[in-house]
């Protein structure tokens, strides 16, 4: 990958109503050209990986605290062995997702994003001609 990109792969397990242990390959990737977005890319059984992406301070905030509503939600848990962990809800259309990761997992790849973009210094990367051309579909 590119040397302004993060790729973190993540084992996530799936959280339902059965007792099956059930986990998702996924892989978060965060890229300096877009400073205030992770994209979570997940491999299921669909043909293509599903990718869902929000913002990076949302999966910061939900380290400590619940954060997020509507599609995407984060919030801090103990998993049965009493490992910190993060849980992130996915909502669509098509399903509801719960899905946990170990918080060292997250917070470790939220260290390597902010290594590339500071907290907070995203707005120095933004170009507001691109993001208004993205929007008004002047490409």
């Amino acid at each position: 990958m590119h040397a302004s990109t993060i790729s973190y792969p993540l084992a996530l397990r799936l959280l339902d109503d059965t007792s099956d242990d059930r986990h998702i390959q996924a892989e978060f990737r965060y890229c300096a050209a877009d400073p205030l977005a992770v994209t979570a890319v997940f491999d299921t059984a669909a043909r293509e990986p599903v990718p869902w992406i929000f913002a990076r301070d949302l999966l910061s905030a939900g380290l400590d605290e619940p954060s997020g509503h509507g599609d995407v939600a984060v919030w801090p848990a103990i998993d049965a062995h009493g490992t910190p962990t993060v849980r992130v809800r996915l909502r669509s259309p098509d399903g509801d997702a719960v899905l946990e990761s170990p918080a060292a997992d997250v917070e470790d790849f939220l260290i390597q994003s902010w290594a590339l973009v500071p907290s907070g210094a995203e707005a120095r990367l933004l170009s507001i001609d691109a993001v208004l051309d993205s929007l008004l579909d002047r490409t």
